[in-house]
Order: structure tokens, then C-alpha cells, then sequence
């Protein structure tokens, strides 16, 4: 009888596990520019990143440091945002996604980039 409480509350682990892989994988995604569109939600907030653009640089890629589930269809994505060019070799920022789950589909809602990670004595 004891174990019986126990299945509800593995079976929501496995959910979360699921839902943090599929997170990631939204993110991923959303690094390719050509498949960013893809995961963003029709009101996406998302900071301009044209500010790190310029010639002899890459595109920032987002790199997921924590997942956390603020309800089962809302999480929000600690992630560490990196550049790199021939003369600032590396570039690094500190990032926050939210993302929303809409039909099944982990979308990104948010997107705000911070100060360099060096500076903010992060990641």
C-alpha cells in the first residue's frame, strides 16, 4: 500500500525530466536562425540581438545552465549566451528565457540578455 503514493509522484518526475530534455531541444533550436521562428510563441518579447552583431563575429549561441517549472506549462531557462569574433575571441552573457508550452510545443515567450557574464561573476 505504502508504494502506491510513490507512482504519482515518479510518474511527474519522469514528466519533468521529459519537459527539461524538450526545453533544451527548444533552445537549440532556437540558436539555428533558421528554425528560430519555429519555437517562439506569436507575442515573443525577446531583447534585440542585432546589438552583438558586427562583421568578424558569430551569432550569440544560448547555452542552458538550470530548467525550472514555474507551473507544468511555464519554465524558465537560466542559459549562458556566448560570441565569438577574431578580435573579442569570446564573449560571453548571462540570458533568461521563459517559455510557454502551447499545444504540446515548448515556444519561447522571453528572452532577456544581461550584462557580460565576466562582470556579473556568473557561469
Amino acid at each position: 500500500m505504502r508504494m502506491l503514493w510513490s507512482i504519482p509522484l515518479l510518474w511527474t518526475l519522469c514528466a519533468r525530466a521529459d519537459d527539461g530534455d524538450a526545453v533544451r531541444k527548444a533552445i537549440a533550436r532556437f540558436n539555428d536562425p533558421h528554425q528560430r521562428q519555429s519555437v517562439l510563441t506569436l507575442d515573443a518579447d525577446l531583447d534585440d540581438l542585432s546589438h552583438y552583431r558586427g562583421p568578424e563575429v558569430s551569432q550569440v549561441y544560448f547555452e542552458v545552465k538550470a530548467v525550472r517549472f514555474v507551473t507544468p506549462d511555464v519554465a524558465v531557462v537560466d542559459a549562458a549566451g556566448s560570441q565569438y569574433g577574431s578580435l573579442i575571441v569570446k564573449r560571453s552573457l548571462r540570458a533568461v528565457f521563459v517559455l510557454k508550452k502551447e499545444a504540446g510545443e515548448w515556444r519561447v515567450a522571453v528572452l532577456r540578455v544581461g550584462a557580460p557574464a565576466e562582470s556579473a561573476g556568473v557561469y
